[in-house]
């Protein structure tokens, strides 16, 4: 598992290319996804979140879902085209659960148009500490702690 900068980072997993979420096989085509401790840090606590219709057939890029922080209700994006298959309904109650427990908290179920795409867009575990720290300088993310202390107003 790397950790960077206070970051868990599972081998095991696959994350989308800004590293926000993390996305865990569940057959050849079908993911679940969550929301990464890094992409936790940087939006703050989570007070809602808001699946789209099941269903739905989502573009690259198109909203899943919202997600209320603080003040601010953000959108959720695909990071492939895929089918909403499932929503998780316990975190739909208690949202706060993604930040304290980001990797037993999945968002959705979604099934990829096209398996291959969206394995050749995800980077795998192994693949993240360079972007990493790209994403995380450019952010002025020094440290888990110290981005949560600051509010990441660093």
């Amino acid at each position: 598992m790397a950790e960077i900068r206070g970051c868990q980072f599972p081998d095991d997993l696959f994350y989308d290319a800004d590293l926000n979420l993390w996305l865990k096989p569940m057959s050849e085509d079908t993911w679940e996804v969550g929301i990464t401790e890094f992409g936790g840090a940087l939006v703050g606590d989570i007070y809602m979140f808001n699946p789209k219709p099941m269903n739905r057939d989502l573009e690259l890029d198109e909203p899943f879902a919202l997600i209320e922080v603080a003040k601010t209700v953000l959108t959720v994006k695909s990071p492939f085209p895929s089918i909403l298959v499932g929503a998780n309904e316990e975190i739909q109650e208690r949202p706060i659960r993604i930040n304290r427990q980001p990797f037993q908290s999945w968002l959705v179920h979604l099934k990829a148009v096209d398996p291959q795409t969206a394995k050749n867009v995800l980077l795998h575990g192994s693949q993240v500490g360079e972007r990493a720290i790209e994403l995380m300088d450019l952010n002025r993310f020094t440290s888990l702690e110290e981005f949560k202390k600051s509010g990441g107003n660093n």
